[in-house]
């Protein structure tokens, strides 16, 4: 680490993780990569979370573990970490993820690359326009996503933020539950560049205990996933022309409602199929074109 502030705060953010949690803070530590703070933010384990923590903090003057007063939940105990970081960047590392040697390398020299912009994100995909990283415009990134093949779905472990635009635009706002991180994306990139990041920086574990794995999650994605573009494609700062805007809003609703038709008529799900329906907003006429799409 340099002698004075660390350039990039590394948080992870914890609750219940003994099984993952020293296999994430060791890729950590053994980035090529190394002016960077490691936080440790505990949000009231119930298991042996705190116990590894402190080993590791005692064995490396980069790690600080702090354990919350009170469970603040996953988005809230996202922002205490951000507000104990000293870093022009910030690094979030979930608890049960992993990164490469060379993750934070390449994050951290594809933002000098590209100062003015505001967030780096790891494209989930390869794809032959040009090499990585890519600078986007904000209607380039809208662009990209919403008529596109995509560039803002990935989760906070792929992204790193630039702490002074993170504090301005106000961090992230918990309401969105495990949206969050993706309403982020969609609130900065709306008024500055972002950078597309290579794929194969990070390891996203897969288990049972994750959100997206509990019963039901996956109507809860599909129902807040819409809320959330309809809310963005809406929104007055959206960078989209009025074209690319409405065509933008067709093809989201064109896919829920496909979705709709899917858990009725496929899935033979009628009542989630209906509440997913009230809940959309949908026309009639929209599962009509849907239906008629899918003959």
């Amino acid at each position: 680490m340099s002698d004075n502030t660390p350039f990039v705060s590394v948080l992870v953010t914890v609750y219940n993780r003994e099984l993952y949690l020293r296999e994430t803070l060791q890729s950590i530590l053994a980035s090529s990569y190394q002016d960077f703070e490691v936080i440790v933010v505990d949000d009231r384990s119930a298991d042996h979370s705190v116990e590894i923590g402190k080993e590791i903090e005692a064995n490396d003057d980069r790690v600080r573990l702090i354990v919350n007063d009170q469970n603040l939940g996953d988005y809230g105990n996202r922002m205490k970490a951000a507000s104990l970081a000293r870093g022009d960047f910030l690094k979030y590392v979930d608890s049960d993820d992993l990164i490469y040697p060379h993750a934070l390398e390449v994050m951290v020299r594809s933002m000098e690359r590209y100062p003015d912009a505001a967030v780096g994100l790891a494209h989930s995909m390869a794809e032959d326009d040009s090499p990585y990283p890519w600078r986007l415009t904000a209607e380039q990134a809208y662009r990209k996503h919403f008529l596109g093949r995509g560039c803002m779905s990935c989760g906070p472990t792929g992204a790193i933020i630039r702490r002074s635009v993170f504090e301005t635009i106000g961090g992230f706002r918990p309401e969105w539950g495990v949206l969050s991180d993706s309403d982020l994306w969609f609130r900065i990139a709306a008024v500055h560049p972002i950078v597309l990041l290579p794929p194969g920086l990070v390891w996203w574990r897969r288990h049972p205990g994750q959100e997206f794995s509990k019963d039901g999650a996956a109507i809860d994605y599909l129902q807040r996933g819409f809320e959330l573009d309809m809310l963005h494609l809406n929104d007055s700062a959206c960078p989209l022309s009025e074209n690319d805007r409405d065509q933008a809003l067709r093809i989201r609703q064109h896919r829920m409602a496909r979705h709709v038709l899917s858990l009725a008529l496929k899935q033979r799900r009628l009542g989630l199929a209906n509440q997913l329906y009230k809940a959309s907003g949908l026309s009639v006429g929209k599962l009509i074109a849907a239906f008629k799409s899918q003959s």
